[in-house]
């Protein structure tokens, strides 16, 4: 059985080429809904079958497998473990980006073989999409996996997106003292600068490390330096600010910062999802529609769960909602969903 456990990932080079993807996802599957087939058939069978078939176009075969990745069936698993082993680099990327959301020992399968592919690019990008799952990982994995992280940390420049990076990968392999290091270059050489991505990579460290009070002040510094010279700080900071102010049991500063991160940016799924937690106790049918939104803006199977849930309990028609989620998450999981709201 196929279950889904989310994460937040570093940006990744493949993102550059799946962001044009998205729209021929989009075109793709709006070509799709004009056939004579049924939901069930598109989601899993049609797409499949279209991911495998070597005659077709590389962009909708590309399309295919990714849509696969929101699918939780043997259709979409057989397809996306064949893409990972397709001649097509294209595919084989496309199969990484799908799964990227999957549970550990479902992405580690899926993903590993791709550690040891041909091209570099693709090692590296299977690499990156892994190395989170590094503090489940056994010995051997991490060997094969390191080896990879490794030859692309030699490879980065030495700028501070590149450094940023570098914090990053010792950070979730465990190596604080390390990843210490790299920002204390940063920090000393960007006194005077506001890159967001620096500090919000920063504030990741400050946590893993049991330092959070550090890092909400250091965000309040940010944002405040932020309004001073630009007028307004970034959505990105306010909701980084909100997430820290909410392990540390302070509510009411974590959803009025997390407010001002979806009024800046209402596309950003996860700052709807996070708000819609946060507020569904005080207000539901405002709850409902930001997780409505959340789905649409990018419609993983965690985001409609949270709806039909909501739905449920606020004692509204949730049938459309529960109809949509048995084609992405198994049956049994969604039975068990509206047998804990009764």
């Amino acid at each position: 059985m196929m279950k889904y456990a989310f994460k937040k990932t570093i940006e990744m080079p493949v993102r550059v080429v799946m962001a044009a993807v998205q729209l021929a996802v989009s075109l793709f599957i709006a070509l799709l809904l004009t056939m004579n087939v049924s939901a069930t058939e598109f989601n899993s069978v049609t797409l499949s079958e279209i991911s495998q078939n070597k005659e077709a176009p590389i962009q909708q075969r590309v399309a295919a497998t990714m849509e696969l990745g929101n699918i939780s069936d043997q259709n979409a698993i057989i397809a996306i473990g064949r893409a990972t082993r397709d001649d097509a680099v294209e595919l084989r990327r496309a199969a990484i980006f799908a799964v990227e959301h999957w549970q550990h020992s479902a992405r580690w399968d899926i993903i590993s073989p791709l550690l040891n592919d041909a091209v570099e690019s693709v090692r590296f990008e299977a690499a990156l999409a892994v190395v989170t799952l590094w503090p489940v990982l056994n010995e051997g994995q991490r060997q094969v996996l390191g080896e990879q992280i490794e030859a692309y940390m030699l490879a980065l420049p030495n700028d501070d997106a590149a450094l940023v990076q570098r914090a990053y990968l010792y950070r979730v392999r465990g190596d604080y003292e390390q990843a210490e290091i790299v920002f204390t270059v940063l920090l000393n050489r960007n006194m005077n600068n506001n890159h967001n991505f620096m500090y919000l990579e920063y504030v990741e460290l400050l946590k893993a490390t049991d330092r959070n009070q550090q890092a909400i002040i250091l965000l309040e510094d940010v944002v405040q330096t932020q309004v001073t010279q630009q007028g307004v700080a970034s959505s990105e900071l306010y909701f980084s600010l909100g997430l820290a102010h909410y392990r540390e049991k302070n509510s009411s500063a974590a959803i009025a910062n997390i407010k001002l991160a979806h009024e800046l940016n209402n596309q950003d799924a996860q700052v709807s999802y996070t708000l819609a937690l946060l507020t569904k106790a005080q207000e539901p049918m405002a709850a409902v529609e930001l997780l409505s939104q959340a789905y649409q803006v990018n419609p993983q199977p965690k985001y409609l769960y949270a709806l039909c849930e909501l739905q449920l309990q606020q004692g509204i028609d949730a049938s459309t909602c529960l109809s949509d989620l048995r084609l992405l998450i198994p049956s049994q999981i969604v039975d068990d969903l509206m047998l804990s709201v009764k």
